[in-house]
């Protein structure tokens, strides 16, 4: 380090709040990064960064700010530092990594070990067959290993393996761009001289196998067991079978189950649905039939003896359901949905022999007709002498509605209510006209 105080270097006061702390950081660092000088002033500014990157790692931490504070940079040296703050190659990563401008930087500290890469996410369909049986399915995955050949250096030399002057190692450069005038953002992105990987390897001794890149393709087939009784959207990981990097834990491969359209069966948990249409007689007297089931059974389903069947009634017929998961030998219910089909007449014949079969209908209670008047009435009498308190009677017979009456009528039903929920909106439109 440079000697300096390191308050001065961040151009803070010694009463500085850590948010002051924190913006000076921010600005000074932007100020003098590397990556924004050239030349002779690219090597001023490294020192530079250096000096503002360790004023606040010290700074940015209470317990070592307060032993700076007291001792100096001697007190540092004797130890105070360990196990407080974050060192400047964490700084330099936040940097290169958004860090800096994303999240909070006190208190944060480098992951221990490797870190894990991403998961490699498919979607596999399966039929409700499949879901019902188990199944095994064997998929064939293309990913990256770790050269075996260069033990992932990228080279047959151990030295010929130098860390990227480009990017220092990090993978990454932060690109400055100006958008308009005053305002300037920044942008992470793969470092394109050493394609991300942070090292750079001399050609002459590149592996042959991998050619420098330090893995290799590699593909394989992993079989996938699909137990019965999984569900749409269940994921089944494969732990550590994907991509493979030089110094990081391979990710997962992960297989997330997607469950076809059936012809015959809908799923609802652990119960499977049909529908099934049945005719009047079947309704009234009890319908059988039969069904093929996911797992090749035919299944001779019939309803109880006197039992009538309502339009949309559901009917059970239990442990013929999906298997549970992990207790494949316990099922959830078949449910059967029906629809009554109705004929569109009947004979009068057959309508007499219901009636003597069905209970009777209720009867309609009408009142007397209109008597006629005693006499008759002449010019001179009042007509309302002779009326009879008895109203008048006039049958109406029911018949299929009209398509364009059907319509009408739904209009203005609609139109009435439109009305109803805006209140005299209309009466003020006509009255404006």
């Amino acid at each position: 380090m440079s000697g300096q105080d390191l308050y001065e270097i961040l151009g803070v006061s010694r009463t500085a709040s850590q948010d002051e702390i924190k913006k000076a950081y921010r600005k000074k660092a932007f100020e003098w990064h590397p990556d924004k000088h050239e030349g002779d002033k690219r090597d001023e500014a490294q020192e530079k960064f250096k000096d503002i990157a360790h004023a606040f790692e010290v700074l940015s931490e209470p317990k070592t700010r307060d032993i700076y504070d007291r001792f100096g940079e001697e007190g540092l040296k004797g130890g105070g530092m360990g196990g407080f703050g974050m060192d400047a190659s964490d700084l330099f990563s936040q940097f290169f990594g958004g860090g800096m401008f994303g999240g909070g930087m006190g208190g944060h500290r480098r992951p221990q070990g490797p870190q894990k890469g991403s998961d490699v996410v498919h979607a596999l369909k399966v039929g409700l067959e499949d879901l019902y049986n188990g199944v095994t399915k064997k998929i064939r995955v293309t990913r990256t290993r770790n050269c075996s050949d260069c033990k992932g250096t990228g080279s047959t030399k151990k030295d010929a393996v130098e860390e990227c002057s480009a990017c220092r190692g990090q993978g990454r450069r932060m690109e400055m761009r100006q958008i308009s005038p005053g305002f300037v953002t920044q942008q992470v992105t793969t470092c394109p001289q050493c394609q991300g990987q942070g090292k750079t390897v001399d050609p002459n001794f590149k592996c042959k196998s991998c050619k420098g890149k330090r893995v290799v393709t590699d593909v394989t087939t992993l079989e996938v067991h699909v137990d019965k009784g999984m569900r749409d959207r269940q994921k089944i990981v494969f732990e550590g079978e994907a991509d493979e990097k030089p110094d990081v834990l391979p990710g997962d491969i992960v297989f997330v189950l997607q469950q076809k359209p059936h012809e015959v069966f809908d799923r609802d948990g652990d119960n499977l649905y049909i529908k099934r249409k049945v005719n009047l007689l079947e309704s009234l007297t009890g319908t059988e039939f039969k069904i093929q089931h996911l797992d090749g059974r035919v299944l001779h389903i019939k309803s109880k003896k006197g039992q009538t069947i309502r339009p949309n009634q559901v009917l059970e017929a239990s442990k013929e359901g999906m298997p549970k998961y992990r207790s494949p030998f316990e099922k959830g219910s078949l449910l059967v949905k029906f629809d009554v089909e109705f004929p569109d007449s009947l004979q009068p014949k057959v309508v007499e022999q219901l009636q003597k079969l069905l209970p009777p209908k209720p009867k309609v209670q009408l009142p007397a007709a209109p008597k006629k008047p005693k006499k008759k009435v002449t010019d001179d009498e009042d007509e309302d002498d002779e009326t009879n308190d008895e109203p008048m009677i006039e049958q109406v017979t029911l018949v299929e509605p009209r398509y364009e009456e059907t319509r009408q009528s739904h209009g203005q039903q609609a139109y009435e209510e439109d009305d109803e929920h805006h209140g005299h909106g209309r009466t003020a439109q006509c009255a404006s006209q």
